[in-house]
């Protein structure tokens, strides 16, 4: 396995133990999309192309996430 694989297997595992000590959403959602950014650059590495775009995809839908957990707590924290 290369270096790519273990940072990306590295950073979904703190993401899901973060998940059982109440690690906020953004940093849940942040975690997993870099795990998975990590995950797609090892596969366009290896020349796996639908993997890749697989990993891609769903790094960008976990950005997303990320993205409106931090707009929610933000508008969450002007409303009080």
């Amino acid at each position: 396995m290369s270096l790519l694989s273990w940072a990306a297997i590295a950073v979904a595992l703190a993401a899901f133990i973060g998940a059982f000590f109440a690690l906020p959403d953004r940093w849940f959602c942040g975690l997993l999309a870099l795990a998975c950014m990590l995950g797609g650059a090892d596969s366009v590495y290896r020349e796996l192309t639908m993997w890749a775009i697989a990993f891609l995809i769903c790094g960008v839908l976990f950005s997303g996430a990320a993205a409106h957990a931090v707009y929610a707590d933000a508008r969450g924290r002007r409303q009080r």
